[in-house]
């Protein structure tokens, strides 16, 4: 099963790609209410977590993200890294992001620390 929500202009757009275990978090992220938005997405991905593909692929490719959002995407990459404790599946978080942006790589720093996970931080090649 694939699910696509397409990005507004200040939501980003998600593709669950189930069979295939991706999820991909891709845009920007800056809604002056994420909660309205993120709860039917972790949800989704709660929804996912109980029965998970053998190998599971969390891709964020966020070119910013406010502070309000920050918090939604730590429960999720949080869900994501849970799946690998539960059972012997492999899993797997990308976040993509630009080198000059000291933020989001200290945020990709204190996610990983804080749910105790790997979280694989790619640099964007700028040229």
């Amino acid at each position: 099963m694939k699910y696509y929500s397409l990005p507004m202009e200040k939501s980003p757009k998600l593709v669950f790609d189930l069979n295939n275990g991706v999820i991909k978090i891709l845009g920007r992220s800056t809604m002056a209410r994420p909660q309205d938005f993120y709860p039917s997405v972790i949800h989704l991905v709660e929804e996912y977590c109980e029965n998970p593909n053998q190998s599971t692929r969390l891709i964020i490719d966020l070119e910013y993200y406010n502070s309000l959002s920050s918090r939604f995407l730590l429960r999720i990459v949080e869900l994501i890294s849970k799946i690998d404790l539960k059972r012997n599946h492999e899993v797997s978080i990308d976040w993509h992001y630009d080198p000059a942006d000291k933020g989001i790589a200290e945020d990709i720093s204190m996610f990983s620390k804080i749910i105790h996970f790997r979280i694989n931080a790619i640099a964007y090649e700028l040229a």
